[in-house]
């Protein structure tokens, strides 16, 4: 399996872990592009990464963000500076849009995707294409963010589809070369008990 699973006690702690991961990314390489779909894990993680961004400022002015959560404000909050905040088209080609945000730094290439999948196993947002070259999976690293009961299933099934199965959307996380998926106690129950135990991180 082409994935790194972290598991941890709690939401919140869940959330903390994949903040500090982008957080790290804007701190170590300020000209990312970073694509944000968190549906409905962004509560959590949006107030756990200004909690971070804040206590590490990082230099934000050359970093751009794709937004399809809408979530101007945290950005915002975050030293995003207006220009390089774009709100994502969940109709359009992402690969698209970043390739107008190109400069000699950032080569047009989108740096990371933090993301969820959802009960059904749809990445971020039905709308987004994330199943083809068009789509999410562009990204050099992604960050999936999974936590409650009702996802369990979906974890269940990531762990247990083959790569090649494309009609289940979360399954294609296992043909990218560096994924993290993160997840609560609640979700990993979708996993066995021995693959819980390998992937629980020390710090749960």
């Amino acid at each position: 399996m082409a994935m790194n699973f972290k598991i941890f006690d709690s939401k919140g702690i869940a959330a903390k872990y994949a903040a500090d991961l982008v957080r790290k990314q804007m701190n170590n390489n300020p000209t990312s592009i970073i694509a944000f779909a968190m549906n409905d894990e962004q509560d959590f993680f949006y107030r756990a990464l200004i909690e971070d961004v804040t206590k590490n400022p990082v230099d934000a002015s050359q970093i751009h963000v794709f937004d399809y959560d809408k979530n101007e404000a945290s950005f915002k909050q975050m030293g995003i500076v207006t220009e390089q905040l774009h709100k994502a088209d969940r109709n359009g080609s992402l690969q698209h849009d970043v390739k107008k945000v190109k400069t000699k730094e950032n080569k047009g290439k989108l740096t990371m995707l933090v993301t969820t999948f959802n009960a059904d196993g749809s990445i971020g947002y039905r709308e987004v294409n994330a199943d083809n070259e068009e789509g999410l999976l562009t990204a050099r690293e992604v960050i999936v963010l999974v936590t409650g009961p009702d996802k369990a299933k979906a974890v269940k099934r990531l762990y247990e589809t083959a790569e090649s199965q494309t009609t289940f959307e979360a399954a294609n996380l296992k043909g990218h070369r560096m994924v993290t998926v993160i997840l609560d106690n609640e979700a990993a129950q979708g996993l066995p008990a021995d693959i819980r135990e390998y992937y629980r991180s020390l710090f749960s």
